[in-house]
């Protein structure tokens, strides 16, 4: 069974399980092994609920696989933190947010693509769907002059349409952003991102599950 989504097209191959377990990625040229993570949405950020549930907010309960040779990072605020060592010279930053907000319904691809659009098609690493209800987009920034190398990627999906939560007509919408960051003094060619870290970051949220989750109002 292919985590990957088919209605875009990918620069990655898949992981080929959807569970707590591992696949194997070609274009990583290694079998990568994941593991499951799950990172929650702070109350600050979450919604307001009316009606019998006034008491509590409703935000983002997600859950994301990553590959198990990442280090994991002390992290706050839901977040989630590691680093990923390419070779002795190159090291990455990894940061996974959850975050939801009300927006229009429609196509996630299209919300995605207009929310992180690449420079060009050179920059863009990465990008699937499933259905119009999630998709998923991985791209490179522009080099800075500070000699680190940027990816973003953002995964979008709809959570919920409930009354007591979202206006008439509109949704609420999960989106789990994750930016990477290589070190200030690393060497980082273009194999490190393109055919290693980019598709593992693809693969990571390809398979991307959330929840509504309820917390009590502050």
């Amino acid at each position: 069974m292919s985590l990957r989504p088919t209605a875009l097209p990918t620069t990655a191959a898949a992981a080929t399980a959807l569970a707590l377990a591992a696949t194997a990625t070609p274009a990583a040229a290694a079998a990568t092994t994941f593991a499951t993570r799950t990172l929650t949405e702070p109350a600050a950020t979450s919604l307001p609920v009316s009606g019998p549930l006034k008491a509590y907010v409703a935000g983002s309960k997600a859950r994301v696989v990553v590959p198990t040779a990442w280090a994991a990072g002390r992290a706050s605020g839901g977040a989630l933190r590691f680093t990923a060592t390419q070779n002795s010279a190159c090291h990455y930053a990894i940061t996974y947010r959850v975050r939801t907000v009300v927006g229009e319904a429609g196509d996630a691809g299209a919300r995605v693509a207009a929310e992180l659009p690449a420079a060009n098609s050179r920059y863009l690493l990465d990008q699937g769907a499933r259905g119009a209800g999630r998709a998923f987009r991985v791209i490179r920034d522009r080099a800075t002059g500070d000699g680190r190398v940027r990816l973003h990627e953002l995964w979008a999906g709809v959570l919920t349409r409930r009354a007591d939560i979202v206006p008439a007509g509109k949704v609420a919408w999960t989106e789990l952003r994750v930016t990477a960051t290589s070190g200030a003094a690393d060497e980082c060619h273009s194999g490190t991102y393109r055919d290693a870290l980019g598709p593992n970051l693809g693969d990571s949220l390809a398979v991307a599950r959330t929840a509504l989750h309820f917390t009590g109002a502050s």
